[in-house]
């Protein structure tokens, strides 16, 4: 249960509370901001039945001895009559276990490095005379880089002082899948703590733990069972895996840094191709499935672009090219049987873009901003002497930026019937790619995309500032979801990643894609991305690819229409088409 005067208590104190992100025995750990500086921190709040005040004081005494970059370091101590709290390194990609349960594939190089980051947090407190106890994937935070993930080793909740390990202890704490054999009869190593690193390595390359089971079968098989390491594996992968977890401490690596000499010699004895080869290769990826053709109709001439909107309890499918857009009415089935459209407009100037808001379809192009409504001409709702982009749209408004020396963003209201003077917004002026969302009709996000990083600032359309977060990651692209606290984003130097954002609590799930995301849209499985070769990849909330499907018509536009379907435009010798794809036809392993 979360505690309520723990929540009353930090809405007084110095932090604000963004939601929990994890709890465990002892207590809860809360995403937060510091008030006065907007820093981003984890809240360890510690319940006091079940974590002593001497347990308190020997973890913050440990923690305030180490400060390393590969460490969730201690920042403060938050203390009252009723409750009490460590404030330590936020790291917003969660856990190792988390990764490994989403199912992402690392290279051999990744593995290593991951591997090599957990060993020097181990040296350093070996160094200070800290033996952790408890290294397991849980307790391995993780932030996001450009390509990758950097290493928090955090949670020194049960570690010992090297001088205690030799006197008698109380009972064998700890993880017992992660456990060395001495461990099991109450006796701490500093090789106790790479035993456990030499199981996560293991279970990164091959995808799980060389054993399983309850506490006295994991015992049998810790103190007695050979751990069975694969001929296919490297030679000097194996060696590793098999002296790190050596049955006798004696045997195994006798420091961190040992460890770490010994990784850095297998990477020099592996060849390019064995670094960049992906683990685990039994992963739980779906099967890829061949598109077999659906619903289709002729086009007159080929569509640039393509959306879905809802008006008057009738869905209209609008399309576009050079001038002109054209719509259908979809019929009771949701399909699109006539050639003919229901709908035509005209536009003076070539349509860059077509987008839909609470009040309909909307055209850009330049310099004007239409609203496209059945039945009616084009209504012009904003013009502008300078070239300007559509930055993003959203709920009843859309963001726009001039193109000009001293470019401005400006905000429309897509509600009122009249022709209007945009909205001046005042907000970042950005060092980089400019990016944008409307998270509500209250809230805009911007975003300032540098080459190894992107800040996000929140506001309000009036141009109050409501805090800043930073991803360690080149953002491309931003794509809004059904939720206001969550969107997803194109990244990577290679655009190969896609990551989940969620805002309350801050939170990053990054899912390396096959395919370049060229569009993406929500369904209700989750989310689906297109490419312009033609697959299709799904993948839920969890950032889990659920789904694989290649062969579809190469699209020139698509449009996604919640629940289940993808409109897609094509155009091949024949001629120009509009498909239909609902996604629970396609043969995928998939519950609806």
């Amino acid at each position: 249960m979360i505690s309520i005067a723990f929540l009353k208590k930090l809405r007084s104190n110095n932090y604000l509370s963004l939601g929990l992100v994890g709890s465990g025995q002892f207590g809860q750990v809360y995403c937060a901001v510091h008030r006065r500086t907007g820093r981003l921190v984890a809240l360890k709040n510690l319940n006091r039945d079940r974590f002593p005040t001497y347990q308190f004081l020997r973890e913050l005494r440990f923690l305030l001895s180490l400060n390393h970059p590969h460490i969730a370091n201690c920042l403060a101590l938050e203390q009252s009559t009723d409750a009490r709290q460590l404030v330590l390194d936020y790291c917003e990609g969660g856990t190792l276990r988390d990764l490994l349960e989403q199912g992402t594939q690392l290279t051999l190089a990744e593995i290593l490095t991951i591997i090599s980051e957990v060993l020097e947090a181990l040296e350093h407190a070996q160094n200070a005379s800290i033996v952790h106890c408890d290294i397991k994937p849980e307790n391995i935070l993780l932030t996001l880089t450009a390509d990758g993930w950097r290493v928090k080793v955090s949670d020194f909740g049960i570690a010992r002082l090297s001088q205690e390990l030799q006197g008698e202890q109380r009972g064998a704490t700890g993880s017992p899948a992660y456990m060395a054999p001495e461990r099991f009869y109450y006796q701490y190593a500093v090789a106790s703590d790479l035993y456990a690193v030499g199981i996560i390595l293991y279970e990164l390359i091959l995808g799980d733990r060389p054993f399983s089971g309850n506490y006295s079968q994991l015992m049998v098989a810790h103190l007695n069972h050979a751990v069975k390491i694969p001929d296919s594996l490297p030679v000097a992968v194996r060696s590793l895996l098999s002296k790190s977890m050596e049955k006798l401490s004696a045997r195994r690596f006798q420091s961190a840094a040992e460890m770490q000499t010994a990784i850095s010699t297998t990477r020099q004895t592996l060849t390019a191709s064995e670094l960049c080869t992906c683990f685990p290769k039994s992963s739980s990826s779906p099967p890829i499935q061949q598109f077999v053709p659906q619903t289709a109709m002729m086009l007159r001439s080929p569509c640039a672009g393509l959306s879905v909107i809802d008006q008057h309890q009738t869905t209209i499918i609008i399309a576009f090219s050079g001038q002109k857009a054209w719509g259908w009415s979809l019929t009771d089935a949701g399909n699109v049987m006539k050639h003919r459209p229901d709908h035509g407009w005209e536009l003076p100037d070539l349509i860059v873009e077509l987008n839909k808001t609470a009040s309909g379809a909307i055209a850009v192009t330049h310099r004007d901003v239409y609203r496209l409504v059945p039945g009616q001409p084009p209504q012009t709702l904003a013009t502008f002497i300078e070239p300007m982009q559509l930055i993003a749209s959203g709920h009843r408004w859309l963001m726009v930026q001039t193109q000009a020396k001293s470019s401005q963003l400006w905000l429309i209201d897509t509600v009122d019937q009249a022709p209007q003077s945009p909205q001046r917004l005042d907000l970042v002026r950005p060092s980089g790619r400019l990016l944008g969302l409307v998270l509500d009709n209250r809230h805009l996000l911007l975003a300032d995309a540098q080459d190894d990083a992107t800040d996000l600032h929140i506001s309000s359309r009036h141009g109050q500032a409501y805090g800043n977060l930073t991803v360690h990651s080149p953002l491309h692209r931003l794509i809004p979801t059904q939720e206001m606290v969550r969107f997803l984003a194109q990244a990577g130097t290679q655009k190969r990643d896609l990551l989940i954002i969620q805002l309350r609590p801050y939170r990053v799930i990054r899912c390396r894609l096959d395919i370049t995301a060229d569009w993406v849209g929500e369904l209700l499985t989750g989310f689906a991305i297109v490419s312009k070769d033609g697959c299709l990849c799904l993948i839920n909330y969890q950032g889990q690819i659920i789904g694989n499907v290649k062969g579809l018509p190469k699209p020139t536009a698509i449009a996604f229409h919640p629940p289940y379907r993808i409109w897609l435009a094509s155009v091949s010798t024949e001629a120009a088409q509009l498909h239909c794809i609902d996604i629970r036809t396609l043969g995928l392993e998939i519950v609806f």
